[in-house]
């Protein structure tokens, strides 16, 4: 996984690029990953390979979240 990647969702959720490593799961089937901050409330966002993002709240599902990415909903 490319540094840049990680520092972005690090930004994202607002946590330390080191917590951020222990939150995180490969997406391979679209190439991305998604990383979580697992505080109530937390943020989580789904990071493309080539750096493209969606974040979401944490009222948002997992599925949810995966299906607006995959749709090609961004911010």
């Amino acid at each position: 996984m490319d540094k840049k990647l990680i520092e972005i969702a690090s930004t994202v959720i607002k946590m330390s690029v080191e917590d951020t490593l222990k939150h995180v799961k490969a997406i391979p089937e679209i190439g991305a990953y998604y990383f979580w901050n697992p505080i109530r409330g937390g943020i989580a966002v789904i990071v493309a390979e080539n750096g493209e993002k969606l974040g979401a709240t944490s009222s948002v599902s997992y599925d949810t979240h995966l299906k607006a990415f995959i749709d090609g909903k961004r911010n």
